[in-house]
């Protein structure tokens, strides 16, 4: 599902993260099958999903800079730009190397996604 999501597969990484969770909903990596939920959502516009998705994966693993991420990026699509920026900060707090687009060139993430994913990410103030 995670690989799905990163791969632009949207409705895939949202059925098999909903599969995973159902399947084994105390798996400790259930966080990997909620952010493949939450890019799902993204790629769809769905955004305000995509942030549910990412404040569970955040419930799930609070220390895992991604969640947090994928949080700031649905919420400045969203227009809520003070939970974004407040989201973007913790980011940075956890990994203060943060760059959008290092963060989609290292996972190899689909065009289809990193353009998009990167252009809410700045907007939430990650650097580039």
């Amino acid at each position: 599902m995670l690989i799905l999501g990163w791969g632009g597969e949207a409705e895939r990484a949202i059925d098999w993260g909903e599969r995973g969770i159902r399947l084994s909903p105390l798996d400790p990596w259930i966080t990997a099958a909620l952010h493949g939920i939450c890019m799902g959502h993204y790629l769809r516009g769905r955004y305000e999903d995509a942030a549910v998705a990412a404040q569970r994966a955040i419930r799930s693993k609070p220390g895992f800079s991604v969640s947090h991420m994928f949080l700031a990026a649905a919420l400045a699509k969203l227009g809520q730009m003070e939970d974004a920026k407040a989201a973007a900060e913790r980011v940075i707090q956890l990994q203060p190397n943060f760059s959008s687009t290092g963060q989609c060139s290292a996972i190899g993430c689909a065009p289809v996604l990193a353009g998009p994913l990167i252009e809410a990410m700045r907007a939430s103030g990650l650097p580039e």
